[in-house]
């Protein structure tokens, strides 16, 4: 399946748009943009504690404290369980390392992890290609859990539709994840066969509006690519699909900093990933079945 897909380099001048030295206005708009506690968060914040305290005055501290720690740990095994499903494997791992499309975007040197999920769908590339080239919070959103993802203070609401306007991407195009301008840039695609995308703290990004995000716990920096891979598989009737990231951060981050990154951004990540991962490929073998049947593709409001 791999054999075929051959080494992608990243186009110097593609990549050059993305090195710009950021500078302290460029801080100074990370700092003036930063995520807000949602108002929901803190009206269920409240709700649970005054819960707690009744629970606390009617049955005792003791059987309310265990309660609560079994209701935690089921949180976190269905969070880890969950996000932990579809790792890619170490081969795929070793091709984003060195080879598909993305893997040179940072310097040898710089690389502090690389890691992903895979997917097998029942469609063609194009027939899937076409949700990621809208994949955006200000187009149609992430395909996945939209309730979720607005109580924890991300304005998006998922639109399961292609839409003509929406199709057209550009090198240096930001995909916003969040209202406050934090996403990653493209760096390169090619219809049907990949998208890369990058943000880095130590450059300018590419658009006024968009902002390299890191963690307010770690003021030192960071940079991370997200990338898609479509590999064409069954004759070109079904795709392999491989979503890798790499991150940097300075080499003096403390690993406890380094375990809260993977805890309370990387494990929400993967959840999220394979929620998105769920829902593209309920719509897009949909439309690969309608197009089989030379029927109309019923995720498309224009034709094609």
């Amino acid at each position: 399946m791999y054999e075929n897909f051959k080494q992608v380099d990243v186009d110097p001048e593609k990549i050059a748009r993305f090195k710009v030295p950021a500078t302290q206005a460029d801080s100074d708009q990370l700092n003036n943009n930063r995520a807000r506690m949602w108002p929901a968060m803190w009206t269920c914040a409240i709700i649970v504690i005054a819960i707690i305290a009744l629970c606390v005055w009617g049955f005792g501290w003791l059987p309310v404290l265990i309660a609560v720690i079994i209701i935690a740990i089921a949180g976190i095994a269905l969070l880890v369980g969950y996000g932990s499903m579809h790792n890619m494997s170490k081969e795929e791992e070793k091709l984003s390392a060195e080879t598909f499309p993305g893997h040179d975007t940072f310097e040898p040197e710089d690389v502090r992890i690389t890691a992903g999920k895979s997917y097998d769908l029942d469609c063609s590339p194009e027939d899937v290609f076409p949700y990621f080239r809208q994949f955006n919070l200000i187009k149609a959103g992430y395909y996945s859990f939209d309730f979720l993802e607005r109580f924890f203070g991300f304005h998006i609401v998922n639109d399961y539709t292609i839409r003509d306007e929406w199709q057209n991407i550009e090198c240096g195009d930001w995909i916003y994840y969040h209202q406050n301008g934090a996403g990653t840039g493209i760096v390169d695609f090619k219809e049907n066969e990949y998208i890369t995308t990058y943000s880095d703290t130590r450059y300018k990004t590419t658009t006024p509006l968009s902002v390299a995000w890191t963690p307010k716990w770690m003021p030192n920096g960071f940079a991370w690519t997200w990338n898609f891979i479509f590999i064409s598989t069954n004759g070109g009737e079904g795709t392999h699909l491989v979503s890798n990231l790499q991150a940097w951060w300075p080499e003096d981050t403390p690993k406890g900093t380094v375990m809260r990154l993977m805890i309370e951004w990387g494990l929400p990540s993967n959840f999220m990933m394979n929620g998105m991962a769920k829902t593209i490929k309920k719509l897009a073998e949909r439309d690969a079945a309608a197009r089989r049947a030379g029927k109309p593709r019923p995720g498309y409001n224009y034709l094609k």
